[in-house]
């Protein structure tokens, strides 16, 4: 077992038991502020991306297999997005940051939403499997893991957008 394999593993645990709480708690909802961790994610992953491939290695499979990854990860974002269950915020005495956010709803996707973000992680796992053994030197990145994270966050972003856009205003 490597060091990156060992890393990649740990990222996978934390990120899991991160978004895992996100998705059972409720939240305060804030768009400009649910922006950020998918764009400073998406910054990191291309970070470690150029630090740790070498570009004049990569091949078509490599592209093919990030495309596929990303349009899977992006499909369940909005997928969650699109569960979610929002609700006017309860107030500051349960949550003592909601008047930060400035949101006069919160939201979570629950049990369902966790299911959807479980199996990212297995269809993550199995393509990466599969593409290593076909040759893939892309899809074993970590950078490749975080860019991952940061589309699935960056779609479900994007429904809760055009979700909150639509619904009548909530009275804080």
């Amino acid at each position: 077992m490597t060091l990156q394999t060992i890393g990649n593993a740990l990222l996978i645990v934390v990120l899991i038991g991160w978004i895992g709480f996100r998705q059972l708690t409720w939240r305060p909802v804030s768009i400009a502020r649910m922006w950020r961790v998918p764009a400073i994610m998406a910054i990191v992953g291309v970070v470690l991306l150029v630090q740790a491939t070498d570009a004049t290695h990569l091949t078509a499979l490599d592209f093919a297999v990030l495309l596929v990854e990303i349009a899977v990860s992006l499909g369940i974002g909005a997928w969650m997005g699109a569960i979610a269950v929002f609700r006017p915020l309860s107030g500051p005495r349960e949550d003592p940051d909601a008047i930060l956010h400035s949101s006069s709803v919160e939201s979570r996707t629950g049990w369902w939403g966790l299911a959807l973000w479980v199996l990212v992680i297995v269809i993550r796992i199995g393509i990466d499997v599969i593409a290593a053994r076909a040759g893939s030197h892309l899809a074993t990145s970590t950078g490749i893991i975080v860019l991952l994270v940061a589309a699935n966050r960056a779609a479900r972003t994007a429904v809760f957008a055009y979700r909150l856009d639509r619904m009548p205003a909530v009275a804080a």
